[in-house]
């Protein structure tokens, strides 16, 4: 293309006197190669070394795996994993091919943005709308949390408006505070929309003008019931664009100020502020711009990458976000993150620091301007450990605070700024990595670790020209306020929406988990070759059987209980093995009643479905029972009940599993849930008119689902003793006996719920 000035979001590239004017239609690549773009005719350039390409506005530059390198702005760029994004306006200083090769100045300066415009009440109108789509007054269309039409501003006469929310996904917020019905504005306002802050200047709506956020901790302390100083006084200020590592001996409150600093688990004392707006206090407004990737991987590993995203978009983004909006947002992530190349490939199989930076891209999904991340590198090798850390300094500089909470000291030099905690969760240093050493006067960081065991340190860097440079004042001339109780929960839009997203996650999990499809299928197959073992031909037929109910009673034992083991066993580890993903869902909007109405139908309907072809597999070629109650085919009738136990087996199940705090405890509860069923459904001995055995029974599935398979065949005759009244065979005694499961069923779901809350509260305690 011929040299000419950059126009809208053009490129434009110099090297030696040359320039070329790229308009973004097509990618751009630089080498030796005559085909390519730009030929740098240098030794020390590859035939094919770099690419950019243009994503709407900006411009993203990516080494092709070239031999000698790319150096953008004195950082070198990881060979062909993450795309650098580069920044509309400076002049960009790009080293193509080692320290002597040629170097390529790259500049694009993109048009105004519309959305920058403000936006007034068009002629003939009293409105103006807010939101994602193109037809709206103020448009935000880069912010993937606005919904299409979020929010207007009603002007009925000069000088008077008020706000209104548009039903948005994630709400309408005033100077930080959520909007119910019509809110009046004032000049001077500022009105909170998805990420995004809207000023109102008493006649026109506008973006507030461009400048660099900071993002500051002041005075923060946390300590535990009994005394014990968790964080005491911590202090700090970063700019956008800054990549910060959290480093300290373990115990020295580094994950307790990631719950401070996100407002998961506030300070006790002192302020966080972004922008100048005070976290905690407007909470229910800034949580949209924190993205938090915890230690612990959330997502699911049998999923591939793009579906595992999918999902998440949609929990995550506005319910009006389309299907193609959703697919493009996790393409643009994955790029950035450098996964482009392992879109449609399972999690289980990606390296380590692949699937963190997929846990990376889940949190870009709604382009937080702060991200956090909680030892991001912990279990990776100094490659990947560096290769994670290079991945975060390109993220940093797209303009967003990136703090990572790390005990490596590998990568420190990709950072902008380190914050060393000593015991105590004290400050001992805050600055630049370069001084880090020079100030303890060490030779490498192992010696600085050594060195905190003089507490000491801590006074020093108080006193020093470094907490000045990089701190600044933080002088307290009044006390600072504990933040007013805990975080607002966030909205938690469409939980039927949600249900129906859930359900399709679980079931393409189980779908992809080949092992699990084959247990699931094939446990009913074997226990029902083990039900035919047992000797006799009479089946569920007492007169069949010349009146003597032996061989009904094992049969009917042998169904319910392995109904209750197919419940037990399917159930009992599906909350404790991904609460690392409920919590973190939860904190962003999940519901937890979608949640847990997700598991129950998924699980439910799966053991529901064991429990009748087990049923109808174990009575194959035997007869059934002799009159049925309700139903007019007795091993239909016989398979309900069955189907009844392992449904609400399952729900106790997904309690234990809930109350469980580790995979380990599940094994001996699941033997305990098993073996209980077997002694006390009352087909071993009898259980009725015994007390304390009797009311302990009646808490158990198996009691009443051997008593309904017992009514339903007959075990104890109309006339004469009645040693179970359970037992009796009438349509209105099945009902009962059904009646109970139900109602067991309902209590322990109200368990689990109950234990589901209390593990995400248990997890946003002190640590």
């Amino acid at each position: 293309m011929p040299d000419g000035p950059p126009d809208g979001a053009a490129l434009r590239l110099s090297v030696d006197g040359r320039a070329w004017t790229f308009d973004g239609s097509r990618p751009v690549v630089v080498g030796r190669d005559p085909q390519c773009d730009v030929q740098l005719a240098d030794p020390q350039v590859s035939r094919v070394h770099l690419a950019l390409r243009r994503e709407g506005r900006a411009w993203l530059l990516r080494d092709l795996g070239s031999s000698n390198g790319t150096v953008v702005d004195g950082t070198a760029l990881p060979e062909g994993t993450v795309e650098r994004p580069l920044e509309p306006g400076p002049q960009h200083r790009v080293r193509v091919g080692g320290d002597d090769g040629p170097e390529l100045l790259v500049h694009y300066a993109p048009a105004p943005d519309p959305r920058a415009a403000p936006a007034v009440p068009p002629a003939g109108r009293r409105e103006v709308v807010i939101g994602r789509d193109a037809g709206c007054d103020l448009v935000l269309a880069a912010d993937p949390m606005v919904s299409r039409r979020h929010a207007a501003i009603d002007v009925p006469r000069p000088g008077t408006a008020f706000l209104r929310d548009l039903g948005s996904s994630n709400g309408t917020y005033l100077n930080g505070a959520r909007v119910t019905g019509a809110a009046p504005l004032r000049a001077g306002d500022a009105i909170g929309v998805g990420s995004t802050t809207v000023t109102w200047d008493g006649r026109a709506a506008a973006l507030p003008a461009a400048r660099t956020a900071t993002f500051s901790a002041r005075h923060l302390a946390v300590a535990t019931r009994n005394g014990k100083r968790l964080l005491d006084d911590v202090s700090f200020t970063v700019r956008a664009g800054q990549l910060v590592a959290v480093i300290g001996p373990s115990g020295a409150g580094k994950s307790t100020l990631l719950g401070a600093l996100t407002g998961l688990r506030p300070a006790g004392m002192g302020r966080v502020t972004w922008d100048g707006r005070d976290l905690y206090a407007e909470y229910d407004h800034l949580r949209h711009l924190i993205g938090l990737v915890p230690q612990d991987d959330v997502l699911h590993r049998q999923l591939t990458v793009r579906r595992a995203l999918g999902f998440a978009a949609r929990l995550r983004l506005p319910q009006d976000t389309s299907a193609a909006d959703r697919d493009e947002r996790v393409r643009r992530v994955l790029a950035e993150v450098g996964l482009s190349g392992q879109i449609d490939q399972r999690i289980d199989s990606l390296s380590g620091g692949q699937r963190k930076r997929t846990s990376i891209a889940l949190e870009l999904l709604t382009a937080p301007q702060l991200l956090f991340l909680d030892e991001p590198t912990s279990g990776l090798d100094p490659g990947l450990d560096r290769q994670v850390m290079e991945g975060l300094r390109v993220l940093a500089d797209a303009g967003r605070v990136v703090l990572v909470v790390t005990h490596s000291v590998l990568a420190l030099d990709q950072c902008d700024r380190v914050l060393l905690l000593a015991a105590g969760g004290r400050v001992a240093f805050f600055g630049p990595p370069e001084k880090l050493l020079s100030f303890f006067g060490v030779p490498d960081h192992a010696a600085v670790f050594r060195a905190l065991d003089d507490p000491g340190w801590v006074d020093r860097f108080a006193g020093s020209t470094l907490r000045r440079d990089y701190v600044g004042s933080t002088s307290q001339a009044s006390p600072m306020p504990p933040p007013a109780g805990d975080a607002p929960a966030p909205m938690r839009p469409a939980p039927v929406r949600q249900l129906v997203t859930l359900v399709r996650r679980n079931l393409a999990v189980v779908a992809a988990d080949r092992l699990f499809l084959a247990l699931l299928v094939g446990m009913p197959v074997l226990l029902a070759v083990m039900a035919h073992a047992f000797p006799g031909e009479a089946g569920l037929s007492v007169r069949a059987a010349a009146g003597d109910p032996a061989e009904a009673q094992q049969r009917i034992i042998v169904l319910v209980v392995g109904a209750a083991l197919m419940g037990a066993a399917l159930a009992v580890r599906e909350f404790v093995a991904e609460r690392p993903i409920y919590r973190r869902e939860h904190a962003v909007g999940l519901s937890p009643a979608a949640y847990l109405a997700s598991k129950v139908v998924v699980v439910g309907g799966a053991v529901a479905l064991q429990s009748v072809a087990f049923t109808l597999l174990a009575l194959a070629g035997l007869p059934g029972p002799d009159d049925p109650r309700v139903l007019p085919w007795g091993r239909v009738e016989i398979a309900v009940a069955a189907a009844a136990v392992g449904v609400t087996m399952a729900i106790a199940a997904l309690a234990v599993s809930a109350l469980a705090t580790s995979t380990d405890q599940t094994m001996p509860a699941l033997v305990a849930l098993v073996m209980g069923q077997l002694v006390f459904c009352g087909g071993l001995f009898p259980v009725a008119g015994r007390a304390g055995l009797e009311q302990f029974a009646w808490v158990l599935p198996a009691r009443a689902g051997y008593a309904a398979m017992a009514s339903t065949s007959q075990l104890q005759p109309l006339s004469g003793p009645q040693p179970d009244p359970l037992f009796t065979p009438t349509a209105a005694r099945w009902a009962l006996d059904l009646g109970v499961l139900a109602a067991q069923a309902t209590v322990l779901l109200l368990l689990t719920a109950w234990a589901l809350a209390r593990s995400v509260a248990r997890s946003s305690g002190p640590r």
